[in-house]
C-alpha cells in the first residue's frame, strides 16, 4: 500500500512503517536517512509511524491538554492539543488514524510479511537465530 513506507524486522516481527505525510494527505516527501520512527501499538500490534521530524519530546500534564472535537478530524485521531511555542499542537491518537477495514488489510500486510521471513529462515532480531 502506498502508505507503507516499508518494513522492518523487530523482536521477530515484521513491524510496518505508515507515512504520516500520505496518511494526512501532504505532499510526499522523500524520507531522509535519519528520519525519525515512532514505535507504537495498534491494535494489539507493533506499527512504526514515518515522521518527517521531531522538534521535541515532552511530558505534558493532562491539565495542559485541551480536548479536540472528534468530528472535526478523520476518524476522530485528533485528541487535544496543547501548548507548543507561541501556538499550540496537536495530539494523535495512533490506534485511531486506520479505518477498521484499512486495519484489517494492514493486518493481513504483516501476517503475510511475518510468514514470508518466517519461510526464509529470516534470523530473530533478538536471538540471531533463524525462525522454525
Amino acid at each position: 500500500p502506498a502508505v507503507v513506507a516499508g518494513l522492518f524486522r523487530y523482536q521477530g516481527r515484521a513491524i510496518p512503517v505508515l507515512r504520516l505525510d500520505l496518511l494526512f494527505g501532504f505532499d510526499a516527501a522523500p524520507p531522509e536517512l535519519y528520519a525519525p520512527l515512532f514505535l507504537t501499538d495498534w491494535d494489539g500490534r507493533p506499527l512504526a509511524l514515518l515522521a518527517e521530524r521531531v522538534f521535541n519530546i515532552l511530558p505534558i500534564p493532562d491539565a495542559e491538554r485541551t480536548a479536540a472535537d472528534p468530528g472535526l478530524t478523520f476518524n476522530g485521531c485528533a485528541v487535544a492539543t496543547i501548548p507548543h511555542g507561541a501556538g499550540t499542537a496537536t495530539v494523535i491518537d495512533p490506534s485511531r488514524l486506520l479505518t477498521g477495514a484499512e486495519g484489517r488489510l494492514l493486518a493481513a500486510f504483516q501476517a503475510m510479511a511475518d510468514e514470508r521471513l518466517a519461510r526464509l529462515g529470516a534470523p530473530d532480531s533478538k536471538t540471531g537465530e533463524a525462525a522454525r
